[in-house]
């Protein structure tokens, strides 16, 4: 068992790197494996359905999580069955995310799963209210998941639940809050030593649309810095780096 879920692990992280072919074929290694066993089968249905999410195939990846969920829950594995509710979450429409998400955060309530699924329940359930433009709901969630963070998260887990609080401050055109609020996140980092660059776009965009130019060039050019050389912000988000190089008065090359 222990072999299969080590395998699961690198098909994972070979499906981060983008690595999908690969990924399938660690996950091939692993079925091999196993037989009757229903966590590991259930181990390799959820890698295999991120496997394909990742590779943007929705419709092909559900399957494979719904799966997951029922054989973790059948053989009473609670942490991995809420893995999987949260997987159907974010690769669901609305009204399915909202029902996977209760789904999970039901099991959190019961005791059966890790209170650190609660917040990250809350944050994918938030972010598919912000692609709809439900933004009051999505802040709701983003809350809910910053007071988890901040009762039993890391720092990197608060900075990233404040982050979207932020975003969808500014979708909301409240921009004196979002500033507030960002500005302490860029404060604490500079204090540990660590980096926010996507805080520090978002308060260029704030201080930007509230007519404070100079401010939004400092920030703006912070993020631009860290965020110019990222391989994946070059290829996916071309748009976002020149956006930051004009708000920057960085003259294209």
């Amino acid at each position: 068992m222990s072999e299969v879920r080590d395998l699961a692990r690198r098909a994972r992280m070979a499906g981060l790197s983008g690595n999908f072919l690969q990924g399938h074929e660690i996950l091939d290694q692993a079925q091999a494996l196993v037989s009757d066993d229903p966590v590991g089968q259930a181990s390799i249905a959820i890698e295999r359905g991120r496997l394909h999410n990742s590779a943007g195939s929705r419709q092909d990846a559900l399957p494979y999580f719904l799966k997951a969920w029922e054989l973790a829950e059948g053989a009473g594995d609670h942490n991995l069955a809420v893995d999987a509710a949260h997987m159907m979450a974010i690769a669901s429409d609305l009204a399915e995310a909202e029902h996977w998400t209760q789904v999970g955060l039901a099991r959190v309530a019961a005791g059966d799963a890790s209170a650190h699924w609660a917040g990250m329940l809350h944050h994918n359930l938030g972010w598919t209210y912000f692609e709809a433009e439900r933004f009051d709901d999505a802040l709701a969630c983003f809350r809910r998941d910053e007071a988890v963070r901040e009762a039993a998260g890391t720092a990197q887990t608060l900075k990233v639940a404040r982050y979207a609080v932020i975003r969808t401050l500014r979708a909301l055109r409240r921009y004196a809050e979002a500033i507030a609020l960002g500005e302490q996140v860029v404060a604490l980092a500079d204090a540990a030593n660590d980096q926010a660059p996507f805080v520090c776009e978002e308060l260029a965009e704030c201080h930007a649309a509230s007519g404070n130019a100079e401010a939004s060039r400092a920030f703006a050019r912070r993020a631009h810095a860290l965020l110019a050389g990222n391989p994946a912000m070059s290829r996916d988000e071309p748009a976002r780096l020149e956006r930051l190089a004009a708000l920057a008065g960085i003259a294209p090359p």
